[in-house]
């Protein structure tokens, strides 16, 4: 293509400096032949032209002076008469000499005319004494003059063909050099007409590539649909009439291009993209594509329109038919969020971030549904962006504290341990972990806030041994975002080598979550932290995605049940049989089994009999802080000690 670009530009400049030099040799060459012209033409008006027509009047003279002898000889006029007219002859004759001087000048043309009519002269009085007296001298004479007249004739012929012969000489050189002009013109007008097809050539491909230039430059190169900026532009321009602003994502699409490949994601993309847009110009939508899986249609109607329910409808719809792609049947969603224009906002910055926040909504409520926007939903968002923002801080402001909950064996009832729980005091006011937890996951602060947890629960154990001179197992909860942090396991080395704490004494609890990105170095990183003597368990079983294949390989000791089973499991005869089913299958596997969430003597008394190991709720205890749970470590210990 460049290659190409360079050749064209250098036949270009080629035939404009060809155009150039033939424009500027034309123009020396015509200069030239007109000077050559006007050179020659000069003497040929001034000198040659003159004399031809001088000498057509000497010679019209001299027939006239003829003329007179052939009337006298005949007496048709009388003498005074043909005196009359000969002396006008004779006058004639003489000027028109004086005329042809300048263009004969001296030289023996001039005198042969002078000459020859001088001898007729010369004769005249013979003849004029001859007439009437001796007609036979008379004729003879008139004779003599008549050969005379003759022979000046034929010179003076010949005189007028020489200036005939230069006129057609003058004639065939200008016409000479005006056909070489002509030629010359004619070849600049070829050399000009192909430098204008090419031109016109290149200018049409340059006008073509400008334009597919300019069709990029507004629309997403992997779609075709227009992009970011052209939503924007068409959004800043939009009349003042009803309009919906729809921003959609396609749910889950990064699990696509985790499975598949970014090439494989790229064509379902294209594929759903058309989709899209022949489901939303049925009714009269605009699309365009935002980046990555987001898409935003426009709606020339009201949100309350029964219209936008069908178009909304019709679009989920098309998007929820399987895609086959290379063999793969593709289920695909939509999530949507909606805001009205102008009455959710008038500028595309406003409508934007109210869409937004609707289809955040869509997302968070789990994908495949439509949201319209409600002032309700930017408060919140902006409750969000403040929580994160003092979430940032909260380590740092000492603001996070740990609250521990008792666990108990169901086989003696005593304490074996507590389960760290992270708290958030923020102006002496508890905030729910449901509140930030989940905003610490979806920013990423988790990393950092379970780094600190880690660190505060290793701290309260060597308190705690210090102080009762036992050894106390505290469970702590580990992200999934934690556990594949690249430095978990570098951190963790650390914290135990500082601290001195027996790694027996930390128990780290997963969800089977920790499986589905990369399950083979998940494996690989338990087995690790199994080697430090770290002990290990799986936290919320159940509700995960793992199978029963990555169970048996996990190097665990424990299973706590989650507890959404416990809760109305003596209520649920199929919640209480996932419950026995899972103890029994842990002990199978040789694991200890935990149920979280017992709140009353009923749900324990259930577990107990279906041989539970070990209990942790309500129940037993609340989360207690950590001088609360000194205590009631230090009243466990005499309890068993008495």
């Amino acid at each position: 293509m460049n290659n190409t670009t360079s050749n064209s530009r250098r036949l270009i400049y080629l035939l404009l400096l060809l155009v150039i030099v033939a424009s500027v040799a034309l123009s020396i060459v015509m200069e030239r032949t007109a000077h050559n012209i006007r050179r020659n033409e000069t003497p040929l008006l001034n000198s040659t032209i003159p004399r031809m027509r001088y000498l057509g009047d000497f010679e019209s003279a001299l027939l006239r002076y003829q003329l007179a002898l052939d009337k006298r000889f005949t007496e048709s006029i009388t003498p005074d008469r043909f005196q009359f007219l000969e002396n006008m002859g004779r006058g004639e004759m003489d000027a028109t000499i004086v005329q042809l001087r300048p263009s004969l000048g001296d030289g023996p043309e001039l005198e042969a005319l002078r000459e020859g009519y001088q001898s007729i002269i010369r004769l005249t009085p013979e003849f004029e004494r001859s007439v009437g007296r001796d007609n036979a001298a008379a004729r003879a004479v008139l004779i003599k003059m008549n050969e005379e007249v003759k022979l000046l004739r034929a010179h003076i012929d010949g005189m007028q063909q020489q200036v005939e012969d230069a006129i057609y000489d003058n004639g065939t050189m200008a016409n000479r050099a005006i056909g070489w002009i002509t030629g010359l013109v004619h070849v600049f007008d070829v050399l000009a007409l192909v430098t204008c097809v090419f031109l016109m050539y290149h200018v049409r491909a340059r006008v073509r590539m400008e334009d597919e230039l300019s069709h990029q430059a507004r629309h997403d190169p992997l779609t075709g649909l227009a992009h970011r900026r052209s939503f924007e532009a068409r959004l800043a321009s939009l009349p003042q009439v009803p309009h919906v602003v729809v921003l959609g994502t396609i749910d889950r699409f990064s699990r696509i291009i985790g499975g598949f490949g970014h090439a494989f994601g790229d064509r379902i993309m294209v594929g759903l993209a058309a989709r899209i847009r022949a489901a939303a110009e049925r009714s009269g939508g605009e699309v365009f594509r935002l980046d990555g899986a987001n898409f935003a249609i426009l709606y020339r109607m009201a949100c309350e329109d029964e219209a936008f329910g069908q178009a909304l409808s019709s679009l989920r719809d098309e998007v929820r038919n399987p895609y086959d792609c290379e063999g793969h049947e593709i289920f695909t969603t939509l999530s949507l969020g909606a805001v009205s224009f102008p009455l959710h906002g008038a500028t595309p910055d406003t409508l934007l971030r109210n869409a937004d926040a609707a289809l955040q909504a869509a997302r968070k409520a789990g994908g495949d549904r439509l949201v319209v926007y409600s002032h309700q939903l930017n408060a919140e968002a902006g409750e969000r962006l403040d929580l994160e923002s003092l979430l940032r801080h909260a380590v740092e402001r000492n603001e996070l504290e740990l609250h521990y909950q008792p666990q108990q064996a169901l086989h003696d009832g005593g304490l074996i341990g507590f389960e760290a729980l992270l708290r958030w005091r923020r102006h002496g006011k508890l905030i729910s972990p449901a509140d930030f937890i989940p905003l610490a996951e979806e920013s990423g602060l988790i990393v950092a806030i379970g780094n600190w947890v880690l660190e505060e629960a290793c701290r309260q154990i060597s308190v705690w041994q210090a102080e009762i001179g036992q050894r106390v197992v505290v469970a702590v909860n580990i992200s999934p975002r934690q556990f594949a942090a690249p430095g978990f396991l570098s951190h963790l080395e650390e914290l135990l080598a500082t601290t001195h704490v027996d790694p027996s004494c930390l128990e780290l609890e997963i969800t089977e979550s920790v499986m589905v990105e990369d399950a083979e170095s998940a494996i690989a990183l338990l087995h690790r932290l199994r080697a430090l003597g770290l002990k290990l368990a799986i936290d919320d079983f159940g509700t995960g995605y793992s199978s029963l294949a990555y169970l048996s390989r996990f190097p665990i000791h424990k299973l706590k049940i989650d507890q959404s089973f416990v809760r109305n499991m003596h209520a649920v005869r199929e919640q209480g049989a996932i419950v026995q089913a899972t103890i029994g299958l842990g002990h199978s596997l040789g694991l200890t089994v935990i149920a979280e969430g017992v709140e009353s003597e009923t749900q324990r008394a259930m577990l107990s009999a279906w041989r539970c190991d070990e209990i942790q709720g309500y129940h037993y205890s609340r989360p207690l802080p950590a001088a609360s749970a000194l205590n009631f470590l230090e009243g466990s210990l005499q309890l068993q000690a008495a």
